[in-house]
């Protein structure tokens, strides 16, 4: 029987896993454990997770004015599965999940190359350019997203599509589609792609085309029934109603102006149509890093940028300008692409000197890629939460054991309202609140070190001068500058 490992390969790898394993928990453990991660997400799906450990569904209190069920805003089936894992690892339990699903996907892109290739150098090597890729640091170090976990299991789609295991294909693809809504969306692409790629073997060639198809009615079943049903009004899609108005409020509207307008969709992958000055150089950035990250491989094989239409297209159509770029979660899924795709167009070199500096410069330019984006110099970028090679990324401007032994002093069945970097370490009760939504709370937290978001400085001040010059509240924690405020009860 063929080793699957050459000694010296199987020891590489483990040391890489390893390495890598540290790099990103420093990256992810860390910002949490420093109060860098928020309510929005990691909030929300903390909340989620506490709901579904119980056995019922979540009615996110944080989502406001009004509760609505977290399925109804974003369709994650997969984060169910990760619920009773919630009673080992607490908080940090799907930022746990996100990091080993980073490292599993990285060993699928290993196999696929190793498969096509022959080689344990240059699939070790696509393994480790695909860790280093700037897009899996941008999302591990803002909150947990699903569409991570999601990214991480098409490599694998890809090596069970090519041997032809179509059992673990189709478990993959379940797995895949079930992370978020938007996924079927892509693995349609990407099953479009595969086909091209695969075109002269009819056997794969019919396959992806009836994954494409599956992907495709999944899609629009999840987002024009199911997730309706599930909001309170039967409100359409949310993602797409308020996010994409520059080409459509509903499904429909978008498919029309992409068929009767194509100039003008052209353009908007390129142009800010936000008319905000902020936004000017966004989109180019994204194009600079994916290119020099090994999108310009793709170019030799073009199968693989039809399967970044969809994430290119999500991206660049969106209201928000800071989604353009190369930050937070929205570059993860050109890590898997960008890494399958560029090696295979380096297996298929008919030099094998020439595969092997392809392969060392490809991943070098990933590594150096990573390295350029800790030193973006956008709006809303956070120096501290991305560098891990700097001593502000494991401290902040107060104590922060202190700041946790303080949240002990709250009772786990109390109603919370907390400003946004506390929501995700008190998440895990019935009622939880993010600042200034106070609404029937038993307790009030904030610290002046924090940032006042979602309201201005003058705001929150205002907010905070209401609730501790009020009879109805009293302080049992003022510290560290952070406060912990308790509703009097009439009996008191």
């Amino acid at each position: 029987m063929r080793k699957l490992f050459s000694d010296s390969t199987s020891r590489l790898q483990i040391f890489a896993v390893i390495f890598f394993a540290i790099v990103y928990s420093l990256l992810s453990l860390v910002n949490h454990y420093n109060f860098r991660t928020y309510a929005y997400d990691l909030g929300l799906h903390n909340n989620a997770l506490y709901d579904y450990a119980h056995f019922r569904f979540n009615n996110c209190t944080l989502l406001q004015p009004q509760l609505n069920n977290f399925l109804s805003v974003h369709f994650e089936l997969f984060t169910i599965l990760l619920a009773p894992f919630s009673y080992v690892f607490g908080t940090y339990t799907l930022l746990i999940f996100q990091i080993a699903a980073v490292l599993f996907g990285g060993f699928g892109v290993y196999k696929y190359i190793r498969e096509i290739s022959s080689s344990e150098k240059i699939s070790f090597l696509a393994q480790l350019h695909f860790y280093f890729f700037y897009g899996i640091f941008s999302a591990l170090n803002y909150d947990f997203h699903s569409n991570v976990i999601g990214a991480m299991f098409v490599p694998w789609f890809f090596y069970f599509f090519h041997l032809k295991k179509w059992k673990w294909a189709a478990l993959i693809f379940i797995l895949q589609i079930s992370t978020k809504e938007n996924m079927p969306l892509w693995m349609a692409f990407i099953c479009a792609g595969a086909s091209l790629l695969y075109w002269k073997d009819k056997t794969q060639r019919v396959a992806s085309v009836i994954y494409c198809l599956l992907s495709v009615a999944y899609f629009v079943f999840i987002i024009k029934l199911v997730m309706p049903a599930l909001a309170n009004q039967e409100e359409s899609y949310g993602q797409i109603r308020d996010g994409y108005t520059a080409v459509g409020s509903s499904l429909g509207e978008i498919l029309t102006t992409i068929f009767t307008k194509p100039v003008y969709i052209f353009k908007l992958f390129f142009l800010n149509h936000t008319g905000t000055p902020l936004g000017d150089y966004y989109k180019m950035e994204t194009y600079i890093f994916v290119l020099l990250s090994g999108g310009i491989l793709l170019f030799i094989r073009p199968q693989f940028i039809v399967m970044l239409i969809p994430i290119f297209a999500q991206k660049m159509f969106h209201n928000d300008f800071l989604k353009w770029g190369i930050g937070d979660h929205y570059s993860i899924e050109f890590a898997p692409i960008c890494s399958v795709g560029a090696f295979y167009v380096i297996t298929k070199l008919q030099n094998e000197k020439w595969k092997i500096y392809a392969a060392y410069v490809i991943t070098f330019l990933s590594l150096a890629m990573s390295i350029r984006s800790f030193d973006n110099s956008y709006t809303y970028f956070d120096r501290d939460r991305h560098r891990i090679y700097q001593e502000w990324h494991y401290k902040r401007n107060y104590d922060v054991a202190e700041a946790h032994q303080a949240l002990k002093l709250i009772p786990d069945d109390a109603k919370v309202s907390a400003q946004s970097p506390f929501v995700p370490h008190l998440a895990f009760r019935n009622y939880i609140y993010q600042f200034p939504v106070v609404n029937d709370a038993e307790y009030i937290v904030f610290s002046y070190e924090e940032s006042s978001y979602p309201l201005t400085k003058q705001s929150f001040a205002v907010q905070i001068a209401l609730f501790m010059n009020s009879t109805e509240w009293k302080k049992i924690y003022e510290k560290n500058q952070m406060v912990i405020l308790k509703k009097i009860r009439s009996s008191e």
